[in-house]
């Protein structure tokens, strides 16, 4: 009895093992040329064919069957074949992309951040952003791109000095519409690679969203990239970017005195301020005087894995209200990821030097893999946490 309990059971585990597994998940998702080739959607969202087997008619199906075992057995032998992408980890977010796209030189765009001009298309697919005080009460944007390409960016705005000090950290080329007399002069001091929406034919006035001149105009990385090419500026940067973890990793793994944050503001002035409320997935939703920030055209929703906050020092320099921020100095912050905090100190030693943000240790900080950004502060504005 026992000996025909034990050949039963072998022929069990025979039969089972023979069974096809049609409704098992991919266990290793397969890429060729940066796209997925596992039956996932394709670039236009139709649903990719897996097998194209299932669309043939009963006649094709007939004629098949005798060979089906065979096939089978066949497939059985062969190994799950896997082309491995060329990845690099970008120096700008950690990220993991085809090497070609970390090879391009870094873009820095400025956006408009006017209420009338919100909201900003392509800010999603930015690697760092920074948001600085203008002409009172408003802030702007300067976007950083390198490795995306976004088919529509803006409402793009004008130039301020202290913006080229941080876009030359990247040896960026710097995209912008007009500027202040100050900036403008020193665009050409630093010898910059420029494009400016007043002279290039790179821009368009975008009026589909309801936005008005000097709100609504836009550019696309295409254009960008053509103009950098024609205009005969390198097509790579020379830089030093951040340091990165591998995966997410919280700061009190690190540092004792890290703080919760979970919910954050920076109050710039009694008419505007940021709000960032910490998520489960180890991000940072990202609001604007209350209302979740959205991507224009890409309709996604900004979060942020890294907030670095740094605190300069501020000057009124003319009747326009323009201002001067003293970002080459030495100053304080605040380091916020994964729901912590901690205090740090930031130093930066000439106009082309990078910033360096260093924790109590004197050490530069290490950032999570995903979208950074800067919130430059003055003395004027608070944060609470």
């Amino acid at each position: 009895m026992l000996r025909k309990l034990i050949i039963l059971m072998i022929i069990a585990l025979v039969v089972t093992s023979c069974s096809p597994k049609a409704d098992e998940p991919d266990k290793v998702q397969e890429i060729e040329n940066g796209e997925d080739v596992t039956g996932g959607e394709d670039s236009e969202g139709n649903e990719g064919d897996i097998d194209d087997s299932d669309n043939n008619d009963s006649v094709d199906n007939q004629d098949s069957e005798g060979e089906d075992q065979e096939d089978s057995s066949d497939e059985e032998d062969q190994e799950d074949e896997v082309v491995m992408i060329d990845g690099v980890i970008s120096p700008l977010s950690g990220i993991l992309f085809e090497r070609e796209q970390t090879e391009n030189r870094p873009v820095s765009i400025m956006l408009d951040n006017h209420p009338s001009a919100r909201w900003q298309a392509g800010i999603s697919k930015a690697e760092v952003v920074y948001e600085c005080e203008v002409e009172y009460p408003y802030t702007r944007y300067m976007a950083v791109f390198m490795c995306e390409a976004p088919e529509h960016i803006g409402p793009v705005r004008s130039a301020r000095p202290y913006y080229l000090r941080y876009a030359l950290e990247y040896d960026s080329m710097y995209v912008h519409v007009g500027g202040s007399q100050e900036a403008l002069g020193t665009i050409v001091d630093y010898n910059m690679a420029d494009l400016d929406g007043l002279t290039s034919g790179e821009f368009w006035r975008y009026y589909k969203t309801g936005k008005e001149i000097p709100n609504n105009m836009y550019t696309a990385m295409e254009n960008i990239r053509s103009a950098q090419s024609y205009l005969k500026y390198r097509q790579s940067g020379d830089f030093e970017g951040f340091k990165f973890n591998e995966e997410l990793a919280g700061l009190d793994s690190l540092y004792g005195d890290a703080v919760d944050c979970i919910d954050l503001k920076i109050i710039y002035n009694k008419s505007y301020a940021v709000d960032y409320e910490y998520s489960s997935d180890g991000d940072y939703k990202r609001y604007v005087n209350g209302e979740r920030q959205l991507d224009e055209y890409y309709e996604e929703k900004i979060n942020a894995a890294n907030i670095i906050i740094q605190k300069v020092n501020k000057e009124v320099v003319d009747n326009y209200g323009r201002i001067h921020l003293n970002t080459v100095s030495d100053g304080t912050g605040y380091f916020i990821t994964d729901g912590k905090c901690i205090d740090i100190t930031w130093k930066k030693d000439s106009y082309r030097s990078k910033t360096m943000y260093l924790d109590s240790r004197d050490n530069e900080i290490t950032l999570n893999p995903g979208q950074t950004w800067i919130q430059v502060i003055s003395q004027n504005s608070s944060v609470e946490f």
